[in-house]
């Protein structure tokens, strides 16, 4: 709908363009180049603001948690060397589902950061769609370079138990996808 809108917006304002009249004969005036500002190859037109090591160190973590990969064996006796992701994705039984996710990272102290994988699936295959949510909370300590489990989904993929399906369930754990608030 909305490329549409804007098909149509264009076919107008090319229209316009098109339609101008030239009973104006006058020719624009040039502008002195000292007025614009333009944007060179080497230079650019907006200065970043500067980021703080805290905060270059988050978007480091935020890149592992979603790209290292862990040797992880389930309960079931098999091993895989997946990203957490896909670990996740594994506790639905789907780990090559297509799926979108978000990962963030937020900072506790020392070296020891919360991270959070939200993982959005949409099954269009039946009517209505099937969306899943999951929300991964995970601690990760960036000096030995580890994740553990922070809330169920977490412990999920990294044991393959589901800790939720017990008799007495842990209560910091369940239900699966409880996020986590940091201490």
């Amino acid at each position: 709908m909305r490329i549409v809108a804007l098909l149509f917006f264009l076919g107008i304002a090319v229209a316009a363009v098109a339609c101008g009249s030239d009973s104006d004969k006058t020719s624009p005036s040039p502008t002195s180049a000292a007025g614009t500002a333009t944007a060179t190859g080497s230079g650019t037109a907006a200065a970043t603001a500067p980021r703080s090591d805290l905060s270059l160190r988050g978007e480091e973590v935020e890149r592992v948690a979603d790209t290292a990969v862990q040797h992880v064996t389930w309960a079931d006796g098999n091993s895989y060397d997946e990203t957490l992701a896909t670990l996740i994705l594994r506790t639905l039984g789907k780990p090559d589902a297509p799926s979108g996710r978000r990962v963030l990272a937020t900072y506790l102290e020392g070296e020891r950061w919360q991270v959070t994988i939200f993982t959005h699936l949409e099954d269009r295959s039946t009517d209505p769609p099937t969306v899943t949510d999951l929300l991964a909370e995970f601690y990760y300590d960036e000096g030995s370079k580890t994740f553990e489990a922070a809330n169920g989904r977490a412990s999920f993929a990294l044991t393959g138990r589901d800790p939720c399906a017990s008799d007495k369930p842990p209560v910091d754990l369940c239900p699966l996808d409880k996020a986590v608030n940091p201490q």
